[in-house]
């Protein structure tokens, strides 16, 4: 992809430093040694965000494009195996080019959705995570809580 904005080449070839997990790699001392004007490096280093929130961007779209294709041709899939499901009725088939057999297999159905809206303790599966917007709530309104602290952060805004 073209980046929307041309910048130095030296910092261009300075960003694009990442090691084996993709985190850039800066080096500091290249990047103040390099010989620019500090305005122009800063502008320099706002310009590649820029670009590459832009690329991923596009990337995020054609992601989403295709998990929306992924999703039309599965209901399409299983909109066939229904088909074919009911017109073999248990039946074997098969020809040169494909075999259709059967498994047994178990599955729970549950009739009466009224009773299972509050199943019994024993039948419900609990996850426990951190409930962090009642917990900011909480160091806000002056409590104390073993293993958390309220930070205070300064957020980059680039336009």
């Amino acid at each position: 992809m073209r980046p929307l904005y041309e910048i130095n080449a030296d910092l261009e070839a300075l960003l694009s430093q990442v090691d084996e997990n993709g985190e850039l790699m800066i080096d500091d001392e290249a990047l103040n040694a390099l010989l620019m004007e500090r305005t122009d490096k800063l502008e320099g280093v706002a310009l590649a965000i820029k670009n590459i929130a832009a690329e991923a961007a596009a990337i995020k779209a054609e992601e989403d494009a295709l998990k929306e294709r992924r999703q039309r041709l599965e209901k399409k899939r299983d909109g066939l195996t229904e088909w074919l499901r009911l017109a073999l009725a248990g039946e074997k088939f098969e020809t040169a080019r494909c075999q259709v057999t059967y498994r047994k297999s178990e599955v729970v159905t549950i009739d009466d959705e009224v009773f299972f809206k509050r199943p019994p303790a024993k039948f419900v599966k609990v996850t426990k995570t951190a409930d962090k917007v009642a917990i900011k709530a909480a160091l806000k309104a002056g409590e104390t809580i073993r293993g958390a602290k309220l930070e205070e952060k300064q957020n980059l805004q680039l336009k």
